[in-house]
């Protein structure tokens, strides 16, 4: 089998053909280099070193955009260090409001029980504190701030003396700490002292 070979009138006819066609222009055909993947990855927000001074609401900003930057194909090293680390304040600001907000609800109640001679402080309908007292002639004397094991750790003693001393204010009665518990809150609290009757 032989191939002839072309004629110039068939090379025209075949370029005429062509320009029929229309082929994209090459001037719309963006012939750039595609992006690396720096350039696609997000830009990287800077984490201060003391996170304790960042609020909150600042840190959980922050802890989504660390996210975003982690979900690219290339995060930049060290993103994931910074990341567990606003996690991990973020966990601790949370457990804290969790024990505020606990003895917030323990706070609400505290009552007068006159009977007995004390404060009380219930948690689910049980007893889990109270602040005994002495009162003769305008005065309560705060005696002693019991709290029950299993709520040592929660800070109710000074959640406790400081109903105490309210209550007390509120009754216009004036308190005296004998209380070792009411004195560490009266030097740990200086603007409470102003309660205490001088002399």
């Amino acid at each position: 089998m032989s191939v002839a070979p072309l004629s110039p009138a068939s090379d025209t006819q075949h370029a005429e053909r062509g320009s029929q066609h229309s082929w994209p222009e090459l001037d719309a055909v963006d012939l750039t280099a595609p992006e690396s993947p720096a350039d696609l990855a997000p830009e990287v927000p800077d984490v201060p070193h003391d996170l304790s001074s960042v609020t909150t609401r600042e840190l959980r900003i922050l802890c989504n955009q660390l996210y975003r930057t982690l979900d690219t194909d290339y995060p930049p090293f060290g993103v994931q260090e910074d990341y567990e680390a606003v996690v991990e304040v973020l966990a601790q600001r949370e457990a804290q409001a969790a024990e505020r907000t606990e003895s917030e609800k323990l706070r609400e109640k505290f009552r007068d029980n006159p009977v007995s001679s004390r404060f009380e402080l219930f948690h689910d309908g049980t007893m889990v504190g109270y602040v005994k007292y002495d009162m003769r002639s305008g005065r309560i004397r705060l005696l002693e701030t019991v709290v029950g094991p299993a709520y040592r750790r929660a800070g109710l003693e000074t959640v406790l003396v400081r109903e105490a001393l309210l209550n007390a204010h509120r009754r216009r009665l004036a308190p005296i700490p004998y209380c070792r518990h009411a004195q560490a809150f009266l030097a740990e609290n200086p603007q409470f002292r102003a309660l205490i009757p001088v002399g």
